[in-house]
């Protein structure tokens, strides 16, 4: 059995290093019923950088520029990853095969499930979503 990957909406938003601004940005996307099914923080010393994947884009959009934040919109490669050992091996070997530059990526599991959604970030979207991934 093969799986196809899907195109998604990243946000990335530009948030002060200082605590209580990603509680407030979730809260924002909250109070809008966006629900948020990936995240991602990096860091810097004054500057981190939350990517995001959320339900509803075009909500989301809309609360950011109410609240003020400071964001982009980029599309990655969202994939469902098996659970087991040797699936993320699989899936980036796989890319690896095919050409495609895999510049970030996150994901996680949990116990006992079956998949996980990873969020890859590559050099060529259109390529990496017509591979046939095991």
């Amino acid at each position: 059995m093969t799986t196809k990957a899907e195109r998604l909406e990243q946000f990335s938003v530009f948030l002060r290093n200082r605590p209580g601004v990603v509680a407030d940005l979730c809260t924002a996307l909250t109070e809008q019923h966006i629900d948020i099914r990936a995240v991602s923080v990096l860091d810097t010393i004054d500057i981190g950088i939350l990517r995001m994947i959320v339900d509803d884009p075009e909500k989301a959009k809309s609360a950011l520029e109410t609240s003020g934040a400071a964001y982009m919109v980029a599309s990655v490669v969202g994939l469902a990853i098996k659970n087991t050992p040797g699936g993320f091996t699989n899936v980036v070997r796989t890319m690896a095969d095919h050409g495609v530059n895999i510049e970030y990526v996150y994901a996680s599991a949990i116990s006992g499930s079956e998949h996980t959604l990873g969020v890859f970030r590559v050099d060529d979207v259109d390529k990496a979503l017509d591979i046939e991934f095991p």
